[in-house]
Parts: C-alpha cells; structure tokens; sequence
C-alpha cells in the first residue's frame, strides 16, 4: 500500500501581475485622452501633487517611467 505525503503538496502559484511600465510618450499613445504636456506638469509638480507618492513614478537615471496601473489609480483618485 502506498501513501501520498499531502504536506509536501503545494497548490500552484500565480505569478504576480507584472508591471507595465511606459514612458510618457507610450503612454499618450495609449490613453488618447491624455495629453504630453498634462502629464509633463504632472510629473514636474509630483510632488506637490501626490504623484511621487503614489508609487507610479520610476525614475532610472534622467529617464521617467510610469507605471500604468499606478498611475490611472493615482488618476481616478485625483478627479474626486
């Protein structure tokens, strides 16, 4: 008779969302609804605004990204 261990048995794991991150230029070709120069003021007041905050500015070297998600969140919670 042969027994299966159950407490070496993991359930399969889902990887995490993976970040899309883009840069300002992307991300107006994305959402036509924004505009370069809105999000250029955005990211130059960031932080006055609360951007730099919330998570959605990566900054490597003189190069901006933004992630997607973070910033449409930051975005919907800056219209209410």
């Amino acid at each position: 008779m042969h027994y299966i261990d159950d407490t070496t048995a993991t359930a399969p794991t889902t990887p995490p969302p993976s970040r899309i991150l883009l840069s300002v230029k992307q991300l107006v070709a994305e959402q036509p609804a924004l505009t370069t120069g809105s999000i250029r003021w955005q990211l130059f007041n960031r932080k006055a605004n609360g951007l730099a905050e919330s998570g959605a500015i990566i900054k490597r070297g003189s190069r901006i990204l933004i992630d997607r998600e973070k910033y449409l969140d930051w975005l919907a919670e800056e219209s209410r």
